[in-house]
């Protein structure tokens, strides 16, 4: 059935600030989540975030490395045989902490930065936020992507949606958040990540400059595509939101990179009118556009102006999503994708997210929280809450 709720759209309340950082509460009742804006050098940002938000920081770093210990037998098969191989030999407690190690010389030393800026502002060891966004690395998720443009939606502009699958139980999602980078300098973009307090890199995000990214594991490929040394794919993803503005360059900057994992990526442009799915690991670069040969088969007809892949192991035969969006096609908006086709389909237990490119507006919503008893659990059967990308954008320095 579709989202019951209706969208909640009251502008994000101050809450607090300092000198580098603004924080804000979005949503309403049971559904809120924090909105932080960041100023300054990567240090800067990091240093202010902790500052401002220390017991959330506390909170998730502690409550990462506890779900990973009751949940890492879960993820045994769908980890590259070499992890495996690290856990039976260290066992799980310093699993994040060899990941970091195996990435940290392929990163920027200005993410390397920011997590140091974290932990001193929280007053906490560094190796425990450094795990921490260790963990996307080891889970990936199994997510839906739908890019529309063109003859499927009313504007012809881009509308995205980034459903993210991975359970509901999760204790991170208390500290669901949208974090707002502020451009530095002329070379970098304003953008901002859909996910978590001091989670750094992102697989949920769009920029000032109209580029959007989101992820989806990609159960099918085979293990010998991947690699525990490179850079990590969250870091990735954040490097073209800060970094492009054409899908070209997004592709360019994807393809030059040093990537480890397999997973799939959904990534548009505003300025070219362009949606993109990729699959990516770090030996291979597969790029398609809605109309790809191979995108269609038994169950996932092509559908000109939707690039679309559903959570399940692609090839999916299962023909609900497609069924959705031919459904609703000529009329797609980022609100149709958000209240009524994630919804029906399913889809986005952990966040729902729908982007709106041309009007920099976003439909965010996040499974429900631990100590919330009422409503369902999932994302997509939550309250939505409208956010203005643009305004976010704008926002003015502390």
């Amino acid at each position: 059935q579709p989202n019951p709720f209706p969208v909640y759209t009251e502008a994000p309340v101050f809450v607090r600030g300092n000198q580098n950082a603004k924080l804000y509460t979005a949503g309403t009742g049971n559904d809120t989540f924090q909105v932080l804006h960041l100023w300054g050098t990567p240090y800067e940002k990091g240093y202010a975030q902790g500052q401002l938000m220390t017991a959330e920081v506390k909170a998730v770093v502690g409550a990462i490395n506890e779900y990973v210990e009751a949940e890492i037998l879960h993820f045994l098969p769908f980890l590259p045989a070499s992890l495996v191989d690290a856990i039976a030999t260290y066992g799980v407690d310093p699993l994040l902490n060899l990941t970091y190690q195996w990435t940290e010389p392929f990163m920027k030393q200005e993410y390397k930065d920011e997590m140091q800026g974290i932990a001193d502002g929280a007053g906490i060891d560094v190796d425990l936020v450094r795990m921490y966004n260790m963990f996307p690395e080891l889970t990936r998720a199994a997510c839906s992507i739908v890019g529309a443009n063109g003859p499927s939606t009313p504007g012809k502009g881009i509308n995205h949606l980034r459903a993210l699958d991975i359970g509901p139980d999760i204790p991170i999602k208390d500290q669901a958040q949208v974090t707002v980078y502020h451009s530095s300098g002329s070379s970098t973009n304003t953008f901002l990540t859909v996910g978590w307090t001091a989670m750094i890199g992102s697989l949920t995000g769009y920029s000032a400059s109209g580029v959007g990214i989101g992820e989806k594991v990609w159960w099918a490929a085979s293990p010998d595509l991947a690699d525990i040394y490179g850079e990590p794919w969250m870091f990735i993803l954040r490097n073209v939101l800060e970094h492009t503005v054409t899908i070209g360059q997004a592709l360019d900057l994807i393809s030059g990179s040093n990537r480890t994992c397999a997973i799939h990526v959904g990534v548009g442009s505003t300025s070219d009118n362009e949606f993109r799915g990729l699959e990516i690991a770090a030996k291979a670069f597969n790029v398609y556009n809605s109309t790809s040969p191979s995108m269609g088969w038994e169950g996932h007809p092509i559908i000109p102006g939707v690039l679309y892949w559903d959570k399940g192991v692609q090839p999916s035969k299962n023909a609900c999503l497609g069924d959705l969006i031919n459904m609703h096609y000529g009329n797609i908006t980022a609100e149709i994708l958000a209240l009524q086709i994630s919804p029906i389909a399913k889809t986005g237990d952990f966040h729902t997210v729908a982007f709106d490119y041309e009007g920099k507006i976003a439909f965010i919503a996040n499974s429900r929280k631990t100590f919330v008893t009422d409503g369902e659990d999932v994302a997509y059967m939550r309250q939505f809450t409208r956010v203005d990308m643009g305004q976010l954008f704008n926002e003015p320095s502390p």
